[in-house]
């Protein structure tokens, strides 16, 4: 055997030695370095207090309160061969007023700055704002109160209870009707509020990002933790 079909069965032997170890490390390694993120969680409903307010006037969001902090973010699953992993990425930068009269939900909007998301990952940060959801074009996401809600079953005494607020959410400038189930509890001068609005992206025009390695799933979480503060009368 001459000595440059030697050289090309080295070379052929060696790409298939990459080859295959790209393919049973790849997503080993994937794994190991692209973490979970930020998931924005529920509220404490344990160490809660009274309500010293009532539920009447106008609520605006507030950046931290009642030991706890204002937070929405995503949840979307990235789908490898044979695996997925869930990732999450959140804001604390969300603004919005309530209109609460005769202990009902008379309007009200949350704005989320959708250019602020972070998860604990730069390049998923630049790849959710700039290819899921186009914040340069779309840099906010809101969701608008649609129909009155009653809320006078809400409980002075801190107990949550579950609110099904009917609304219009618009996500990149995409807008649909929904109906968000909200976990609600009055805690001292503050409303505190959380929950989780399950969506698929295709229905606000969200681009599908193609990775090397990974694919994100269509279907993903809008989560959220509100504050609220009443504001006080002049």
């Amino acid at each position: 055997m001459n000595s440059g079909m030697k050289k090309s069965i080295v070379t052929l032997v060696a790409v298939a030695v990459v080859a295959l170890a790209i393919v049973i490390v790849g997503p080993v390694l994937y794994r190991v370095i692209t973490s979970e993120g930020v998931r924005t969680g529920g509220v404490d409903t344990e160490n809660v207090q009274p309500a010293t307010t009532d539920r009447n006037g106008t609520w605006e969001v507030a950046r931290s309160g009642a030991g706890t902090s204002t937070s929405v973010g995503y949840t979307f699953d990235e789908l490898l061969p044979g695996s997925s992993r869930t990732t999450s990425g959140s804001t604390h930068d969300v603004t919005g007023t309530f209109e609460i009269a005769d202990d009902t939900l008379q309007s009200g909007s949350i704005v989320v700055d959708m250019e602020t998301l972070k998860s604990d990952d730069m390049k998923r940060d630049n790849n959710v704002r700039d290819t899921i959801f186009t914040t340069e074009a779309y840099p906010e996401a809101k969701f608008e109160v649609a129909e009155e809600t009653d809320l006078s079953h809400v409980p002075d005494d801190g107990t949550a209870v579950t609110v099904e607020v009917p609304g219009r959410m618009t996500i990149r400038g995409v807008t649909n009707d929904v109906v968000v189930p909200m976990l609600v509890m009055r805690h001292g001068d503050h409303v505190l509020m959380s929950g989780t609005y399950e969506f698929n992206r295709l229905d606000y025009n969200v681009r599908t990002p193609d990775f090397v390695a990974a694919s994100v799933d269509e279907n993903g979480e809008l989560n959220l933790r509100i504050v609220l503060r009443k504001v006080e009368a002049e």
